[in-house]
């Protein structure tokens, strides 16, 4: 992993290098073959060129630079920037003109044909597993180079693009695609054929003509750049060149795969995933990464924006794969052969494995988040090697009051707000108010350390899209992150409204201070319950108790409590007359707060139902009658003492006699003492 990421800070440090540099003449070209191709779109949509003119400029932009008018002269037109997009885009560019085939004048068809004519080459190999015919020529305008170490008359560059081809055949078979369907012999026999051009672009895919499927297939041949030199760095063992090769071949392929179920699916899915597809055949290139920032930079925008934007869009492919399984793909292009690939992948999600594709898109936000410095290792795979996601704001004072998001998040696009509790304690709130005319998700980011994070939803109420949710003890976080997530496909930008505020939280603790539980029967006792406010905030408390036995009467009491105080309150425990010595009930005090009536506290203790010395008429109290009772017993024969007779015990001497009067006398007249032998 280590060795990994050193290639990739040395890939980013030249690549930067050949961003200020602009040495590549391959690249100037492919920036300026795009730059025409915009040009001439424009000038259609303004009304200054027709149709048929579109199509014919934009043909010979990518096929015959040296065809175009002045106007449109690669060499006249800007070539400040760098694109590796611009490079993958000649693909649907050329699907789009043949869908447009049908509007088109006999004339233009006919010039298009001709524009569009397979390359004749003098030289041909059938690639090692035998699926593909790779055509090339080592002399003329799209000559490969004809360097041949191992001296069987073959270019080793053709080899070698005859090998990627095979791999990349191989992994689809195995992850069970269907195969382009038979072009009927148009490159001499029934292989699928490959042929070379000296362009900016890496390669490109042409759509032809319809298969044989029931279904909207396409037969189609693939042509490669004629020396993958000058493209952006990657970070294949085999070095630049070899790996721009490699990827080409998977993606392109993929694309003459995506044409045997429909060549009409959108730009946004068929590139995204061809990207994709880049990794899992040739999975150590990492050339896919040179999009990145793209993405990165701008999460607002949508996964399904038919531009460039697809490109650095293929981590959704990632996500799913790594999410799901790598067979989700395949299931979408099976269900696009009927419809279309959002409906077909809703399908899938919600079919296979329980989820919609809403719910996929927004936890796809969170893990976007988690990357570079911020990977925990347990979201993307290759989260450590991604750029950091672009963050539209960050908050380091509250109250934040009822701010409008940094971005307009499109429909399957997000935006990310940081808020730190720079050394403030209590909770943190927020609140959360998505625009009304889109739906929307949002989740919290609590991060404890630049890679540890715990993920929070909140709950929005539905049509209005608004919530509130609150992380306690903010200053136990590091930052925590909100994602809003706009879920409205295909629509335009919209906000969402925020606040934020640390409060000082309201809280409570209790104890009971009584240690031992014996109450006599029928008495009353008194247990200590002792309320502390540790809170820094003045409040009034609430107190409650009550029992399984009806031994506590049900009442409620209020104290006010300033900062880090305490109060001792008295909960009154009185078990029926008579109730049987050894009787236990149990007790439950309750306290909760009146700032916050969800902070409570609770405590449980039991109760013990004793014999008291003294009581001996067992009415719970020592009175008057019980001296009464006693002298009637020990005198007169009267009743023995209840519940037994050493409840008449109050001198302590294990016997009822003359010294239980005497002591009984002097506690009710002479504030004697209690029996040293009662519980209390």
């Amino acid at each position: 992993m280590q060795e990994r990421l050193q290639r990739m800070r040395v890939l980013i440090r030249l690549f930067s290098i050949a961003l200020l540099t602009c040495v590549s003449a391959v690249i100037v070209h492919a920036n300026s073959a795009q730059e025409v191709i915009r040009t001439i779109e424009s000038a259609y949509k303004a009304g200054t060129i027709s149709l048929d003119e579109k199509v014919l400029l934009q043909v010979n932009a990518i096929r015959h630079p040296e065809k175009l008018p002045a106007k449109y002269s690669v060499t006249t037109l800007s070539t400040s920037r760098i694109s590796q997009v611009d490079a993958r885009s000649a693909t649907f560019v050329l699907r789009d003109i043949m869908q447009e085939y049908d509007l088109l004048s006999p004339a233009t068809q006919q010039a298009l044909s001709t524009a569009l004519t397979r390359y004749t080459t003098a030289f041909s190999i059938v690639s090692p597993g035998g699926f593909f015919r790779i055509h090339y020529d080592t002399t003329g305008a799209n000559a490969v180079s004809s360097v041949d170490l191992n001296a069987n008359a073959i270019p080793d560059f053709v080899e070698q693009c005859a090998s990627y081809c095979d791999t990349t055949y191989n992994m689809f078979l195995s992850l069970g695609y269907l195969m382009p369907p038979s072009d009927g012999g148009l490159g001499g026999d029934t292989l699928y054929d490959v042929y070379f051009q000296d362009m900016g672009y890496h390669g490109y895919a042409v759509p032809e003509g319809s298969g044989s499927a029931p279904w909207n297939d396409s037969y189609s041949h693939l042509v490669l750049n004629n020396t993958f030199i000058g493209f952006p760095f990657n970070n294949d063992p085999e070095g630049n060149i070899a790996g721009a090769a490699k990827v080409t071949c998977a993606h392109e392929f993929y694309h003459a795969v995506q044409f045997a179920y429909d060549p009409t699916e959108p730009v946004w899915w068929m590139e995204s995933s061809a990207t994709w597809m880049e990794d899992v055949v040739f999975d150590q290139t990492d050339d896919n990464y040179n999009y990145l920032g793209s993405f990165f930079s701008a999460p607002d925008k949508s996964l399904l924006e038919n531009t460039g934007h697809a490109y650095s869009s293929f981590i959704w492919e990632s996500f799913l794969a790594q999410k799901f399984d790598t067979s989700l793909m395949r299931a979408v292009m099976e269900g696009a052969r009927y419809s279309d690939v959002f409906t077909t992948l809703a399908d899938s999600l919600q079919g296979i494995y329980g989820w919609t594709i809403d719910s996929a898109m927004t936890e796809f936000a969170v893990w976007n988040y988690i990357t570079s410095v911020r990977d925990d290792g347990l979201h993307h795979t290759e989260a450590s090697f991604y750029p950091g996601i672009f963050v539209g704001q960050s908050h380091y004072s509250y109250p934040a009051t009822l701010l409008s998001s940094p971005t307009n998040p499109t429909g399957y696009g997000s935006c990310y707000i940081e808020f730190f509790p720079t050394g403030d304690s209590g909770h943190f709130e927020i609140s959360f108010n998505g625009d009304d005319a889109r739906q929307w998700s949002a989740y919290l980011i609590k991060s404890t350390s630049d890679n540890v994070h715990q993920i929070q939803q909140i709950n929005l109420t539905p049509g209005a899209y608004t919530g509130v949710d609150t992380v306690l003890n903010i200053h136990d976080y590091y930052r925590v992150t909100l994602v809003g997530v706009n879920l409205s496909e295909n629509q335009g930008g919209a906000f969402f409204t925020y606040s934020a505020n640390i409060y000082q939280p309201f809280a409570v603790s209790s104890a009971i201070t009584t240690i031992d539980s014996s109450v006599y029967s029928g008495g009353l006792r008194y247990f200590d319950y002792e309320i502390t406010n540790p809170s820094p905030l003045w409040d009034l408390f609430h107190i409650t108790a009550y029992d399984d036995s009806g031994w506590v009467l049900p009442d409620t009491q209020a104290i006010s409590l300033g900062p880090d105080s305490s109060r001792i309150v008295q909960i009154a425990v009185t078990p029926p007359d008579a109730t049987p010595i050894g009787s236990i009930s149990s007790l439950v005090f309750h306290v909760w707060s009146d700032g916050d009536p969800m902070v409570v506290d609770t405590q449980y203790t039991g109760a013990k139902a004793v014999l008291q010395r003294g009581d001996v008429d067992f009415d719970g109290d020592i009175f008057v009658s019980d001296l009464t009772y006693l002298v009637t017993y020990l005198f007169k024969g009267g009743p023995v003492p209840l519940p037994s007779v050493t409840s008449g015990d109050f001198s302590c001497n294990s016997s009822v006699d003359v010294d239980d009067l005497t002591a009984l006398v002097q506690f009710l007249f002479q504030s004697g003492p209690q029996p040293a032998c009662n519980p209390y």
